[in-house]
């Protein structure tokens, strides 16, 4: 390093060895610094385009960060059911005592005492999940929730039409549209659980505004290959409504299923929404970090490091007429009853101020 051989010169006539290793010292750090940082934007930008990120094959049981394939889910997945843990098939409720034994954790819920509630975008994925339950904002320290992998009929999950904070991309929606049928997960949740899935969804009974509203549908089908069909569960209805691409909503292409939608990819979503979007200026700093990425990874970027530039693009797609909202249409049968959080599209009060537009209004 140049710097290496001058701060030595100097030492020989202004410094000691000491401060001149200090400067080197400093100049590392703010390389080391820099280089974390220009990564931890990459694997974020990479994360959006791999939204709703990798699923198991089948039903698992989530148990302190780690999926345990379920081979048979009985009656009761939570103590008749069985799994698969390091190739040997063991019955669930065996495998939670001993984990009770070992752990000095207390005994999780039963299935009755638990709320099911559909996971169509992320909170399908180990990923998200360990991501929400396995860290110090999950107080408990530990979490159990089986995720039951299921069929939605006259449901598709959409493109839902804003941009979210977390990633810079197109979070998931869900749309009803009479003959379609989609890939649905289950996640039964218990108290403390629901109480950090309700804050990771900005769900804030404070809160005039929100990401999402949460309720419960009724007359719906969703068939769980060898359990049941439930007619009823809760679930998170984006505010902000769905994408609409070439005046159609756009369903999403990761997402298996017999959609009556175009299917769509996140790139190909994001590309369809670029001569909006790149009217809108963005700031000095995201210009600067997003310099090196070209096309939707750039576009990603911006979102990530701008949050006004990020509130603006998505305000333009409502000005632009992208975007169709939540609604049943008469005669589908199906009821939604909103029971927690604002139905009006927004950040919650919770939502951080470092991730937060700060202009006036915002």
């Amino acid at each position: 390093m140049k710097i290496n051989h001058l701060c030595f010169s100097l030492a020989l006539t202004f410094f000691s060895l000491s401060a001149c290793q200090l400067i080197i010292g400093k100049s590392q750090l703010r390389s080391d610094s820099s280089e974390q940082e220009e990564k931890a934007l990459a694997d974020t930008i990479a994360l959006g385009l791999s939204y709703p990120y990798e699923r198991e094959s089948g039903s698992y049981l989530f148990v302190n960060g780690t999926p345990y394939p379920y081979e048979f889910l009985g009656k009761d997945p939570l103590t008749d059911g069985t799994i698969r843990v390091a190739g040997k098939v063991i019955q669930v409720d065996r495998f939670l005592a001993d984990l009770e034994r070992s752990k000095k954790q207390s005994k999780p819920e039963p299935m009755s005492k638990r709320t099911p509630i559909i996971a169509y975008g992320s909170n399908a994925a180990v990923s998200a999940l360990k991501r929400k339950f396995m860290s110090e904002k999950f107080a408990r320290g530990w979490a159990i929730i089986p995720v039951l992998k299921g069929a939605m009929k006259n449901f598709e999950v959409v493109h839902a039409a804003h941009f979210v904070p977390v990633n810079g991309s197109f979070p998931a929606g869900i749309a009803y549209n009479s003959g379609a049928e989609s890939e649905v997960w289950m996640t039964f949740l218990d108290a403390t659980e629901m109480e950090r899935m309700h804050t990771s969804e900005g769900i804030d009974a404070d809160s005039p505004e929100s990401w999402y509203s949460y309720g419960r549908l009724d007359n719906v089908t969703i068939q769980i290959p060898g359990w049941r069909e439930l007619n009823s569960a809760f679930v998170y209805i984006d505010n902000y409504g769905a994408l609409k691409v070439q005046g159609k909503i756009a369903a999403l292409a990761k997402v298996p299923g017999a959609t009556r939608s175009p299917k769509v990819s996140m790139e190909a979503a994001l590309n369809s929404v670029e001569e909006l979007i790149q009217k809108i200026p963005v700031s000095n700093d995201a210009t600067s970090k997003c310099s090196k990425w070209k096309a939707v990874e750039k576009r990603l970027c911006e979102n990530i490091v701008d949050p006004c530039a990020r509130d603006d693009r998505t305000l333009a797609l409502l000005k632009d007429k992208r975007v169709e909202f939540w609604s049943l249409p008469e005669g589908s049968g199906v009821k939604y009853t909103r029971l927690a959080g604002s139905d009006k599209a927004g950040h919650p009060k919770a939502f951080p101020e470092s991730m937060r537009c700060l202009r006036s209004g915002n």
